[in-house]
């Protein structure tokens, strides 16, 4: 019978020294290339970025096509946050897709053999969607814009869209797109099952988010969607303040975006 010595068990390689040499890292730029290449490659992917647009002017016009005086200050900010809202759904709808797509089709695998930090590749993940959810916020307040415009120029009804009113919508609808997106990144990482997360987290801001502010305002408006309509400056009396709701958004972000990176860290893939 043969034995290993003390200097031969110590001498073995290790797993990580074995697999290091075969498995390059390299930096985030890469990541984010790859990640803006396929940003809106799919057709559906684009469909959703036109349906934010149709969902928005449709939502402005309704509203305002339901009220008595268009005139009123409430009339404006009423119009413009409905039409604000598509925006925001249709932005944790691209970061859902995005990330449950990649699972779905096994793209993050290829991407984990190019990067195996995991952290890095949902770090341009979340980056990139986040830029996608910037032009989501602008498309919507320039459609809100345009939409409630249109609408109030056909009724012969002055409309101003630099007054204060509109203006803190438009702010609002910009800088909440890009986290709600993020957040979409993050629940779609967690998920990964594509119909499950897209259908929870709607049902979760169409039909749980609004029943909890209706029967316990003090505890809806501090909700992740609440918050949202308190950036975007909602008219309902249950909400936060505009600049509580965007520091409030702003935490479920981060908070998302660290479970999902622990998450994606420990996950089977």
């Amino acid at each position: 019978m043969t034995g290993s010595s003390p200097s031969n068990l110590r001498s073995r390689p290790t797993v990580d020294s074995l697999e290091a040499p075969d498995r390059p890292s390299v930096g985030l730029g890469p990541s984010l290339s790859a990640e803006r290449l396929t940003a809106l490659a799919t057709p559906a992917a684009r469909l959703l970025l036109v349906a934010s647009v149709v969902m928005s002017a449709i939502s402005a016009v309704a509203n305002l096509s339901a009220v008595q005086d268009i005139s009123t200050d409430d009339s404006i900010r009423l119009a413009m946050h409905s039409s604000t809202v598509a925006t925001l759904i249709f932005s944790v709808l691209a970061g859902l897709y995005s990330a449950t797509t990649d699972h779905r089709f096994g793209i993050v695998d290829q991407r984990l053999l190019g990067q195996p930090r995991r952290g890095v590749v949902l770090g341009a993940k979340a980056t990139m969607t986040a830029m996608l959810g910037l032009v989501y916020g602008v498309l919507g307040a320039a459609t809100a814009v345009l939409a409630a415009g249109g609408f109030y120029w056909a009724k012969g009804v002055s409309f101003d869209p630099t007054s204060p009113l509109v203006v803190r919508t438009l702010v609002g609808v910009v800088l909440a797109a890009p986290m709600f997106a993020v957040i979409g990144v993050a629940v779609g990482t967690i998920v990964r099952n594509q119909p499950i997360a897209i259908g929870g987290t709607l049902a979760w801001l169409l039909i749980i988010e609004p029943t909890a502010i209706v029967g316990l305002p003090s505890i809806g408006g501090w909700l992740p969607g609440a918050a949202g309509l308190a950036l975007t400056y909602g008219p309902d009396q249950a909400l936060l303040s505009q600049v509580t709701g965007g520091a409030v958004l702003a935490g479920y972000t981060a908070v998302a975006y660290h479970l999902a990176t622990h998450f994606f860290a420990r996950a089977d893939i």
